[in-house]
């Protein structure tokens, strides 16, 4: 008994999937794993930024509420003026991530108080307005 040859039709899709699979598998891995090492690096840097504040104060960092529930307190003692805003320069290694978590803000909140600097790339002795 003779074998049946498939048809190029056949072939050639058997190929195309065959390609589109190995282009999406080639594609979102690396995506995934950046997620997965970029979350893991965010949280090594604000734990490495809250030590290394701690280790080297400086008098032009004022000391704020760091936990959620000493924020709201703090912010509802606080009459309907506006906030005290403060300055603090960038130490070489923070992200604007860990030093938003470091005073109680979001990275939106650092951006709007800072218009003129891109809190996404910070550089050592930029000088940030916090809360």
């Amino acid at each position: 008994m003779k074998t049946k040859k498939p048809s190029r039709i056949k072939y050639w899709i058997i190929i195309l999937v065959g390609y589109v699979a190995i282009f999406l598998i080639g594609f979102f891995i690396p995506i995934a794993y950046d997620r997965v090492t970029h979350k893991d690096n965010q949280t090594d840097m604000a734990a490495d930024a809250a030590s290394d504040s701690s280790k080297h104060k400086q008098k032009s960092k004022p000391k704020l509420a760091t936990s959620k529930k000493a924020a709201v307190s703090a912010k509802s003692t606080k009459s309907h003026a506006t906030a005290a805003l403060s300055k603090i320069e960038v130490a070489a290694g923070e992200t604007g991530y860990a030093i938003a978590t470091k005073y109680g803000l979001s990275v939106d909140e650092l951006q709007s108080l800072n218009p003129d600097v891109d809190v996404n790339n910070l550089r050592e002795g930029e000088t940030l307005t916090i809360k």
